[in-house]
């Protein structure tokens, strides 16, 4: 990372945090909390797990999902999707950003929607939280993660998944209900999407491949963290010309050695 860049999150830090020196105190190891509380510019409270400090760092100093290009335009957003929204930084982060927006959280395993659903609660945030999986059929989808992880963010429909793995004693398979992204928009009498943010672990095929494309017209933007599966169109240059070819303007980046940020939008987004 750039010395420029780790100094802009160092400013967004402090912008959207009351008590930002919690978190280089933490990083130093000058405090080892088993909680960190974060308190927000507008009066939320985020109890972040230690274990999730690089989550954090990519959302809200790296704004892992927000395009730089974007910044004239986001003032304007009214609706967010957070598909994969996991224990709900990223949602939580919508909302302190995004004040007027109406935000919707799927995420399908019961301990981080747990914890989500109380972050939502008691900060009485403008969030809607679902406990679904999106899918390219409405219904029920198995997805694997490892057995003793807590708030995992690896729960993914990929038996083998990219990059560091578990093994077969520690594979947990569960089942979980999954609705698609048509009938989210149905189900909530969406006109548009002015951000659709995906984490959800290889899934984000099936999702947008499954998705009409006159649906897809309806979303201003997209930020989707791509995992590379096994299939012939599971890797991010196929994603890439999906979305190309359905009029979307496109750039990539890399986000980790496994994984890569697809940003997607339309050319007159608002």
């Amino acid at each position: 990372m750039k010395q420029w860049e780790r100094w802009q999150g160092y400013g967004r830090l402090l912008r959207t945090f009351r008590n930002w020196p919690l978190y280089f105190l933490h990083r130093r190891g000058l405090l080892r909390p088993a909680v960190l509380e974060f308190h927000t510019r507008r009066g939320y409270l985020l109890p972040l797990p230690p274990a999730r400090i690089g989550d954090f760092y990519e959302i809200f100093l790296s704004h892992h999902y927000l395009l730089p290009a974007w910044s004239r335009d986001l003032r304007h957003l009214h609706t967010v999707i957070d598909i994969g929204a996991n224990i709900g930084l990223f949602s939580l982060f919508a909302a302190e950003r995004f004040p007027q927006a109406r935000i919707l959280a799927f995420e399908p395993w019961e301990e981080n929607f747990r914890y989500l659903e109380k972050l939502v609660r008691d900060n009485r945030l403008p969030v809607h939280p679902f406990p679904e999986a999106l899918a390219a059929t409405s219904g029920t989808l198995s997805l694997h993660l490892p057995r003793s992880e807590r708030f995992s963010s690896r729960a993914t429909v990929f038996s083998q998944p990219p990059g560091p793995s578990w093994s077969s004693q520690e594979d947990l398979r569960i089942e979980v209900p999954s609705v698609t992204l048509e009938e989210v928009f149905r189900r909530e009498k969406l006109v548009r999407c002015d951000l659709l943010k995906m984490d959800c672990e290889g899934s984000e095929y099936s999702i947008l491949y499954g998705t009409p494309p006159e649906l897809l017209a309806r979303i201003r933007r997209m930020a989707i963290e791509v995992h590379p599966g096994s299939a012939p169109a599971e890797n991010l240059a196929s994603l890439t010309a999906y979305l190309s070819a359905l009029g979307f303007l496109t750039t990539t980046r890399a986000a980790t050695e496994f994984t890569a940020m697809l940003y997607a939008w339309r050319r007159n987004p608002d």
